[in-house]
C-alpha cells in the first residue's frame, strides 16, 4: 500500500498550505550573526519529498513511526513536513543530554513502536547509548540524517498504518514523560481554536524560539502556522537563553505578529535586556504576546508591557494562556483580557494572572472535586479537568491504574482529562495556581509552591523566581517547607545569605502562612529540570542534601574570595 493510496485529509491540507505559499516565504530559520535561511512552500515540499525518498532507501517503504532526536533547525522542520506529507508518525524528543536518566530514549522508542531514531552524526553515539536501555539490543536502529545508511530490516518496528501524525510527550515535571498520541482531527480542531481566538491566518508572522519537541513550540509555533499558511521564523532556544534580546529583535526585524513563551522568558526580558538593546526595537506589529506553560504571577504582564510600551507594544497584546500536550496544545486564554482590577480577583488566586475564556473554551473546562468528579461552582478551587475534540483519550503504554488516575468517564459519557493542576473560574477568567502535587498545606489551606517561590524572590534582586523549588519538608511539621532557589545568570553569591534568608522567611510567613525551614541559594542550573525547562520539585526534594551542599560550597567560595 503506497503513501498516495492512503492519502489523508491532513496530508492534503499540508500539501495545500505548501502550494498556497509556493513562491512565498513559508519558514525562515535564523542563524548566528544575522544569518538566515528562508524556504518557500515549493522548496520545503521538494526537500521533504527528498527526505521521504531517503527514508524509503534506508528503512524500507513506509509509512512508519520515527523518533526525531534532532536539534532545532532545518533538518527537524523538513523531517516534520516529510512525515506529515507521507502519512507517517513523528515523535519529537529532546536530543540526549548528560543529565538524562539511562535508557530514556529506549523507553520512549519501545512505547511508541519507533522504526528508527533520527539524529545527527554529532549525537549518534549518545543516541545509541540511550537506546540500549537495560537490554543487550537497542530498542531500534539509528538513522543519522547527515550521513544516512540502510538500517537492519530485522529491527523492531517497521511499516505499519500510522493512526497518529504526531506523538508528543508530557513535560514530566512530576514523573517520567508520558506519550500522548495526537490524531489529525485533534490537530485540526485545536488549530481552529487558535485561528479563531488568536486570529492566526496567512497574514500572520510567527516568531518562535521555543523547543520543537514540546507542544507549545511544536504545535503552536510550527504546525499551526504551517496549516494556516502563515510565515514562521524559527530560532534556536539556546540563542534566546544566551541573550533574550534576540527574541524581541526578531519580532522587530521580521514584523512578528504572534510570539510568546513561558513565564521565565518574560522575566528574562525584563531583567537582562538593557536600555541600549531596547532602544531600537519596534514591537508595534506584535498582536499576540502569549505567556503560558506555568502559573503566571500577577503583575508580570503589566510590568512587561510598561517596559516595552515605548517600543509600540500594546497592553491588550500581552496575555496569559493555558494548555498541555494532552489537549494537543491550547485550552484557554486569549488577548483582550488585560487590566482586570486586582480587587476583583478572588483571594485564593490573587497572586496569579487569569486566562480569558471564550464560550467555546469555557464549555470544555470543569473545576472538579478530585475525589468525586463533582463540578464545583465558580469561585471555588478544585482540579482543572478538560474535555472536547482537542483532548486525547489515553496515553500510549499506560497501565490501567495510570489511566484511571488521569481520566474520568462521567455518567453523561463525557471523558474528562484530569490535569493535576489546581485552579478556579471567576467571571470570564480561568486561574491556575499550580500542580496539585506541589501544594503546601497550611492549617487546612492549600498554598501553591509557585506563590512561595515568587514571594521569596522579591526579597533579593539576584534570585530567580522561575528557578526555584518550594516543597514540604520530608519530616517537617504541617505548614512547614524548604526552599531551593537559584541565582540569576551572571550573579555573584549573595553577600549576606543569612540576612536574606531571614527576610524571605518573614515575607513568606506573612504572605502565605508557610514557615520555611532550610533555604538554599544555588548557582544557576543546579535544580533538576524537565526537557522543557520546568523545575522538578519532587526530585529536588529528594536531592535536598546534595543541593544544599552545593549552596554551602557557594557560600564557602564567597567567604574564601572575601578572605583573599
Amino acid at each position: 500500500m503506497t503513501r498516495r493510496a492512503t492519502e489523508t485529509s491532513l496530508q492534503r491540507e499540508i500539501a495545500a498550505a505548501l502550494e498556497q505559499r509556493h513562491d512565498a516565504p513559508l519558514i525562515t530559520v535564523l542563524g548566528r550573526r544575522g544569518r538566515h535561511r528562508t524556504m518557500t512552500g515549493a522548496e520545503l515540499g521538494a526537500r521533504a519529498t527528498e527526505m521521504q525518498a531517503l527514508w524509503d532507501r534506508c528503512l524500507g517503504e513506509g509509512p512508519y513511526v520515527l523518533m526525531a532526536a534532532l536539534p532545532a533547525g532545518e533538518e527537524f522542520l523538513i523531517a516534520l513536513v516529510a512525515t506529515l506529507l507521507g502519512g507517517g508518525t513523528l515523535v519529537p524528543v529532546a536530543p540526549p543530554r548528560a543529565a538524562d536518566p539511562p535508557g530514556r530514549l529506549a523507553r520512549m522508542a519501545r512505547t511508541c513502536g519507533a522504526r528508527a531514531v533520527l539524529c545527527t552524526t554529532n549525537s549518534r553515539g549518545a543516541v545509541e547509548q540511550q537506546l540500549m536501555g537495560e537490554g543487550e539490543e537497542p530498542a531500534c536502529p539509528v538513522l543519522a540524517v547527515d550521513d544516512p545508511e540502510p538500517v537492519p530490516d530485522a529491527a523492531s518496528g517497521g511499516a505499519a498504518p500510522c493512526a497518529f501524525p504526531i506523538i508528543q510527550h508530557t513535560s514530566g515535571s512530576t514523573r517520567f514523560p508520558k506519550a500522548v498520541p495526537v490524531t489529525a482531527d485533534q490537530i485540526r480542531h485545536n488549530c481552529g481554536l487558535i485561528q479563531s481566538l488568536w486570529s492566526m491566518n496567512r497574514d500572520s508572522v510567527m516568531i518562535n524560539w521555543l523547543p520543537h519537541y514540546h507542544d507549545m513550540g511544536l504545535m503552536g509555533c510550527i504546525v499551526y502556522p504551517l496549516l494556516s499558511g502563515a510565515h514562521s521564523v524559527q530560532m534556536s532556544p539556546f540563542d534566546m537563553i544566551r541573550r533574550p534580546a534576540v527574541w524581541l529583535e526578531a519580532v522587530s526585524e521580521w514584523r512578528g505578529t504572534i510570539s510568546g513563551g513561558p513565564t521565565f522568558a518574560f522575566l528574562e526580558c525584563l531583567n537582562r535586556i538593557s536600555e541600549e538593546e531596547a532602544q531600537g526595537l519596534d514591537l508595534g506589529s506584535w498582536e499576540r504576546a502569549f505567556c503560558g506553560a506555568e502559573p503566571v504571577p500577577s503583575g508580570l504582564l503589566e510590568r512587561f508591557h510598561q517596559r516595552f510600551a515605548a517600543n509600540g507594544l500594546a497592553r491588550d497584546a500581552v496575555f496569559a494562556c493555558y494548555g498541555m500536550a494532552e489537549c494537543t496544545l491550547f485550552a484557554a486564554g486569549e488577548a483582550g483580557g488585560a487590566g482586570q482590577a486586582a480587587a476583583t480577583v478572588p483571594g485564593p488566586w490573587a497572586g496569579f494572572e487569569g486566562c480569558l475564556l471564550s464560550a467555546e473554551t469555557r464549555k470544555h473546562i470543569r473545576i472538579a472535586e478530585p475525589e468525586t468528579g463533582r463540578a464545583l461552582p465558580d469561585g471555588a478551587t478544585g482540579e482543572i479537568w478538560l474535555s472536547g475534540p482537542s483532548v486525547c483519550d489515553r496515553y500510549l503504554g499506560a497501565a490501567d491504574d495510570e489511566e484511571a488516575e488521569s481520566f474520568f468517564d462521567a455518567p453523561d459519557e463525557v471523558r474528562w482529562l484530569r490535569t493535576g493542576d489546581l485552579g478556579g473560574i471567576a467571571g470570564e477568567h480561568l486561574y491556575i495556581a499550580g500542580r496539585a502535587k506541589d501544594l503546601i498545606i497550611v492549617n487546612g489551606r492549600n498554598v501553591a509552591a509557585a506563590e512561595v517561590e515568587w514571594l521569596a524572590a522579591r526579597e533579593h534582586a539576584d534570585l530567580s523566581p522561575s528557578a526555584a523549588a518550594a516543597f514540604d519538608g520530608l519530616q517537617a511539621e504541617p505548614g512547614h517547607a524548604d526552599l531551593l532557589i537559584e541565582l540569576r545568570a551572571g550573579c555573584a553569591p549573595i553577600a549576606d545569605p543569612h540576612a536574606v534568608a531571614e527576610r524571605i522567611r518573614k515575607a513568606v510567613a506573612a504572605g502565605t502562612g508557610v514557615r520555611l525551614g532550610r533555604i538554599a541559594f544555588l548557582p544557576r542550573g543546579a535544580l533538576p529540570r524537565t526537557s522543557s525547562g520546568k523545575i522538578r520539585r519532587q526530585q529536588a526534594a529528594g536531592d535536598l542534601a546534595r543541593l544544599h551542599e552545593q549552596a554551602l560550597c557557594l557560600d564557602m567560595a564567597r567567604m574564601t574570595e572575601g578572605a583573599a
